[in-house]
Order: structure tokens, then C-alpha cells, then sequence
């Protein structure tokens, strides 16, 4: 997916909220800025907006000295999805389909997003209100197939907190399919975009083998992307890639690769053929008529697909 000019307010608005969050003094905010509009200002279009988020991040490190803005709020974060592991766990279990209702978890986690968002005061109802809506976009079917016909596996992260979530859906998967799960985190911090410490502090190593990306975009970029990622990307199954940062570096790839977002900004949004807030279980250049068996004996019409 390409950017867009309604983009470019969204990266200025970041700049300046992390700006703010990392010093008092406004003349750093006015550098950070300034540097950030000319940076925008020279950048085409054609390149993917975590592509050109990347830029802006090292902009305002270079700047502030300070590689890591959202520790403490990713912290938080997972420490608050781990308390709530147990409860998620037990929904699941008594579900009429343990794999369908984790993977609607994983979506809901989705939410967990510092980039679009600047607090998420309450998580757990919010997640809670968005796992009990339906999917616009539900290709559950072909996801279970895909699911018992793979191999292996690759899991592209998204979110601190979110993250817990994933674990979940991977042990649901495991028990379907014994696969080898290979779970990619951000190579160095990015916003709230999980790093290898974030899958360490969760355990996300007792269900996946975690693997770094080797850079620091809120995206799967190929063409930064370590030796070894590439090479799981073109060898794996099946592919699912958690949230709009992947979605947008990834959309034009011709691979068996299921997109898990809520689509959180209408760029997004009006890109999937959706509205802003939907949630989307989404099979890369796929754009089938007709429904989807869903869990419940019902099933989901898949009015438009991008």
C-alpha cells in the first residue's frame, strides 16, 4: 500500500506526540518538526507508510538521544495482557471453537496501538467490545484449511500487550496442527512494536521460535529484512500478519499470507474497501462472492473486499 497525502498529518501528529513525551523543551519539539516536514516533503509516495515512518522515528531518536520512548508503556502493556491471559484463556476453551474465537482475540488486540492512539484507558473492555463484533471480513474457512495443510508457519508481531493475545491463537493453532511457528518481532524498538523483549518477558518462546526482523519499522519491510526472515517468508505455508503496519508493507505480495487489523484510520480503511473500526480476517488477493461458514451454523457475507 502506497501513502497518501491524508498520511502526512497523521506522521507530523506522531512526531510531535513523542516529541512532547521524551522532553519539556519546546525547542527540540520545533528541530524534531521541522526536521520531520522536510523529510516528508522530499519522500515519494510510492513508499509504504511504515517505510516512511521509519524515517521519522530516526529523526526524532537522532534528535532526542532517546531509542526507546514507549518502554514503560509497553511494560505496561503486557504486564496488564499476561494478568489477563487466564480469563481469555478459559473463553476460549468454553468457545464453540477454541481456534475461531482465539483468532477474533488476536484481532481484538489489535487495538493495542500507540502510533494511532495516544492512551487506551480501559484495554480489556475495549478488546472485550471489539472480540464480540463480527468480522467485516471473514475468510475463517480457508484459514482453518490452510491451518491443518501447513508445515510451517510465520507469525509477523505487531504490538507490546497485543502480543499475549498472539500466543494464544498460536497455541490454538498447535493444537489443530502440530507446525513449526516461527514468531518475527521488530529488530530495534518502534513506537509500542514488539521487540525481542517483549516476546521474552510474555514466554512467547514455550509456543513459537522468535525471531528478529533485524530493523525498526512499524511494517514487515522485505527489502530491510534480515537474510533469515526473507527466507522464511518465501519457504513458509502460510503467513499471518498482525495489524495495519504489516498490511501496508505487504499488501501487494503475492503470498498465502492472512491479514489480522482493525482498521484503525479511514486510509486504511477506504484501501480494504471497509469502514474505520472494522475488524478483518483477510486473505491477500483474494476477493471471492458469496459467504463464509462461520462458527454458530451462520455465516458472514463478505460484502467488499480491496
Amino acid at each position: 500500500m502506497q501513502t497518501y497525502l491524508d498520511c502526512l498529518p497523521c506522521f507530523l501528529s506522531q512526531a510531535l506526540k513523542v516529541a512532547r513525551m521524551t522532553t519539556e523543551d519546546e525547542r527540540v519539539h520545533r528541530e524534531i518538526m521541522d526536521r520531520v516536514m522536510g523529510q516528508l516533503s522530499k519522500l515519494p509516495f510510492e513508499l509504504s507508510p511504515p517505510e516512511i515512518a521509519q524515517n521519522v522515528y530516526s529523526i526524532i531518536k537522532k534528535i532526542t538521544r532517546n531509542d526507546d520512548p514507549y518502554r514503560e508503556a509497553k511494560k505496561e502493556q503486557n504486564e496488564l495482557a499476561v494478568k489477563l491471559y487466564p480469563e481469555f484463556k478459559k473463553r476460549i476453551a468454553e468457545s464453540v471453537d477454541p481456534l475461531f474465537f482465539a483468532l477474533k482475540l488476536a484481532i481484538a488486540g489489535n487495538i493495542i496501538d500507540l502510533g494511532i492512539r495516544k492512551d487506551i484507558a480501559d484495554i480489556k473492555g475495549e478488546i472485550l467490545s471489539t472480540f464480540d463484533a463480527p468480522l467485516k471480513v471473514n475468510h475463517y474457512a480457508e484459514f482453518r484449511q490452510d491451518i491443518e495443510n501447513s508445515a510451517m508457519i510465520l507469525y509477523l508481531g505487531d504490538n507490546a500487550g497485543e502480543i499475549v493475545f498472539d500466543k494464544i491463537l498460536i497455541e490454538e493453532i498447535r493444537k489443530i496442527k502440530e507446525s513449526k511457528v516461527y514468531f518475527v518481532v521488530r529488530g530495534f524498538p518502534i513506537i509500542n512494536d514488539v521487540t525481542l523483549e517483549d516476546a521474552e518477558l510474555v514466554g512467547m518462546e514455550e509456543v513459537a521460535e522468535v525471531i528478529s526482523n533485524g530493523f525498526d519499522a512499524p511494517g514487515t519491510i522485505l527489502s530491510k529484512s534480515s537474510p533469515e526472515v526473507l527466507e522464511l517468508f518465501s519457504a513458509a505455508d502460510m503467513i499471518i500478519a498482525k495489524g495495519q503496519g504489516n498490511y501496508e508493507s505487504l499488501s501487494n505480495e503475492e503470498k498465502n499470507i492472512y491479514f489480522f487489523l482493525k482498521a484503525k484510520c479511514f486510509v486504511v480503511a477506504k484501501d480494504l474497501g471497509v469502514e474505520e473500526g472494522d475488524t478483518l480476517l483477510k486473505k491477500a488477493k483474494h476477493s471471492p462472492k458469496g459467504s463464509f461458514f462461520h462458527p454458530g451454523g451462520g455465516t458472514s457475507n463478505v460484502g467488499v473486499h480491496s
